[in-house]
């Protein structure tokens, strides 16, 4: 049976989980487990996602409430360079727009410990609700564009792995 490789180095502050093979409901427990440990301890993480095949909606669950407890102690959790199959169901279940997936790992380390997404747009809104000026479209035609960008550049990134022979098996 399938399973997943679960491989950690540290960089630029923030500790790098590699992982290998297929991550599902059979296979996420250890995986979790070493995640959960490092976010209780307030680590900037990072999940390196160029060599996982296959993740399942039950394993992003868990890796979603990893990241809310690594957040709670201080650090954050970044899900990185996802495979087309991988990447397609992190659109599919919307979390790309969330500041939960970046296109490679030198892209989530460079933005490790900058303030998550939503309180930067928390505090636009505070200062343009301020002045009056009524800001719900324009965040939303916003966040939309800014979607679209990060998403064209993960596909982008998938499709230069594929074409340039990573990633296949």
């Amino acid at each position: 049976m399938p399973g997943v490789h679960v491989e950690k180095s540290a960089r630029a502050g923030c500790v790098i989980v590699a992982l290998r093979g297929e991550l599902d409901v059979c296979t996420a427990a250890d995986c979790v487990s070493a995640l959960a440990a490092l976010a209780a301890a307030g680590a900037w993480i990072v999940v390196d996602l160029a060599e996982l095949a296959f993740m399942d909606c039950y394993s992003l669950g868990e890796i979603r409430a990893v990241r809310a407890q690594a957040r709670q102690a201080g650090g954050d959790l970044v899900l990185a360079g996802p495979q087309p199959v991988v990447l397609r169901l992190l659109v599919l279940c919307n979390v790309v727009g969330d500041g939960l997936v970046s296109a490679s790992v030198d892209e989530a380390v460079s933005g490790a410990g900058s303030a998550p997404a939503a309180l930067v747009m928390a505090g636009a809104d505070a200062s343009l609700a301020g002045s009056g000026i009524t800001s719900s479209a324009l965040f939303r035609a916003g966040a939309a564009m800014g979607h679209a960008r990060m998403l064209t550049g993960l596909i982008a990134a998938a499709s230069r792995k594929r074409h340039n022979g990573a990633g296949t098996h």
